[in-house]
């Protein structure tokens, strides 16, 4: 019961970071936004292997956890290659 109270706090604010992700006014706003959509997936996906007992999704875990990172890492160099 508890664990599915949480996944719908988490589906509610995958919802406002998708809004932020297409309104936001800038870059760095879009960014954030992209990573924190990114951290809700991996933590949404946990919490249905938490439910559902599949193992297996752990490995997906990693791997959107790991792309996530690598995409903000090439926002923000973006972003500082655009500045300089």
């Amino acid at each position: 019961m508890l664990i599915a109270i949480l996944m719908g706090i988490v589906a509610i604010s995958m919802i406002l970071c998708t809004a932020r992700l297409l309104m936001g006014p800038s870059i760095p706003d879009r960014a954030m936004a992209f990573d924190t959509l990114m951290v809700h997936v991996v933590a949404l996906v946990a919490l249905y292997v938490v439910i559902t007992d599949q193992l297996a999704l752990v490995d997906a875990i990693l791997v959107v956890a790991v792309l996530g990172f690598l995409s903000t890492v090439a926002i923000a160099r973006y972003i500082e290659e655009g500045r300089s």
